[in-house]
């Protein structure tokens, strides 16, 4: 009997279309479709470690995904150095969404979540953390709190999604530079492989 190979992990497609890129240019990430992925890719942050990226079926406007680039179906498969690129990453991406959500309101709220298993309401089999703004309800709108892949989600515009990752992605190089000049940490660092010639970004 055959076995059925397993669909491919559309998150590694993503991380093999989109090799480490300097965050000093906010076009160096446009929207590609990965190999036999399907809808196109909003990508924010692609270093040597770690992904940011659009999601495709967004709970609120600046949802976001945080992945390692290689696979592990679970975080307790993570070793310690993918554990530690996701945790230097996971605020810095947060503020940079909120920021580009809220503006300058200290008002700001949303969720970091991050699934295990089918029964935990993971459908990607590929560690991610979801970061997701919860802007203040109008009294007009509908008040959504949906969570862990749950609730009302519609298809990203692609023509949206684009303006959103270029401004997220802009909002990411001021975020580098205020971290580099303030905390004396040069994030560009991830984005060369080890062994490889590092250069100036």
């Amino acid at each position: 009997m055959d076995s059925i190979a397993p669909p491919p992990c559309p998150f590694c497609n993503i991380a093999s279309s989109h090799p480490p890129t300097p965050f000093n240019d906010p076009e160096s990430n446009p929207a590609s479709t990965a190999p036999d992925s399907g809808p196109l890719s909003h990508v924010i942050l692609s270093t040597e470690h770690v992904l940011a990226f659009l999601d495709i079926m967004p709970l609120t406007r600046g949802h976001v995904l945080v992945a390692p680039r290689q696979h592990y179906k679970l975080l307790g498969d993570m070793g310690v150095q993918a554990g530690q690129e996701m945790g230097k990453w996971l605020p810095i991406i947060s503020r940079v969404v909120t920021k580009t959500v809220f503006g300058d309101d200290p008002d700001r709220h949303w969720n970091v979540v991050q699934n295990n298993g089918e029964r935990a309401a993971q459908v990607v089999p590929h560690v991610h953390f979801h970061i997701i703004p919860r802007p203040a309800q109008g009294a007009n709108q509908r008040t959504s709190f949906a969570m862990f892949g749950r609730g009302q989600r519609e298809e990203l515009d692609d023509d949206e999604a684009e303006a959103l990752a270029r401004e997220l992605r802009i909002e990411l190089a001021e975020e580098v530079k205020r971290i580099r000049r303030d905390e004396g940490v040069d994030l560009a660092a991830d984005l060369v492989p080890e062994g490889s010639q590092r250069g100036k970004l």
